[in-house]
């Protein structure tokens, strides 16, 4: 079935790994790494935490980019997962950018405890402790207070991608994910 499913959570929650286990197990999977599409960016490239507004270009950027090759995968038949960092400020942005797509959209947000997002994050080759304090309490505060629509996991105690894998699809299988209905 062609749908969209959007991980987001704070560096450290699993997202590219869960997307990656999400993806062995259907037959016709696009996985997008909004990361990959920022880096496009070489000349002038800003990160994306800061809020000048270059910054804040690259960022609606990245997400239309995203989802024009969600739109022409759907458009094909292929399902999608997009990882990336979902805000309350992005949400209604990657909303508009998926609009009449055409197939269900969800959105499920990673938030292992702050201390195991910390230990992932200490394992990859650059570590931003800062910034994965600050998207924790963030996305934390936005996902409890209903602002980051869909479905919130703590995979704090998940074996590992696989198992957190299931219980995405479980919770977008239950409906608890919806982001945006066809």
């Amino acid at each position: 079935m062609e749908q969209i499913i959007i991980l987001s959570g704070p560096p450290g929650a699993g997202k590219t790994s869960v997307a990656e286990a999400l993806c062995e197990r259907f037959d016709r999977m696009v996985h997008i790494e909004v990361d990959d599409l920022r880096h496009a960016v070489k000349a002038g490239y800003r990160r994306p935490w800061e809020t000048d507004r270059q910054a804040q270009e690259q960022r609606l950027l990245a997400i239309r980019n995203a989802c024009a090759i969600a739109r022409e995968s759907i458009a094909l038949r292929y399902a999608v997962v997009i990882s990336d960092v979902v805000t309350a400020e992005a949400a209604p942005l990657y909303r508009a950018a998926l609009e009449g797509i055409g197939a269900p959209t969800h959105l499920v947000t990673l938030l292992p405890t702050l201390e195991v997002a910390l230990q992932r994050d200490a394992a990859r080759e650059h570590s931003i402790h800062g910034r994965v304090r600050v998207l924790h309490l963030e996305l934390s505060r936005d996902t409890a207070s209903g602002a980051i629509p869909g479905a919130t996991l703590d995979t704090s105690a998940d074996i590992d991608a696989r198992a957190t894998a299931d219980r995405v699809q479980d919770a977008v299988a239950r409906g608890l994910a919806v982001f945006a209905a066809t």
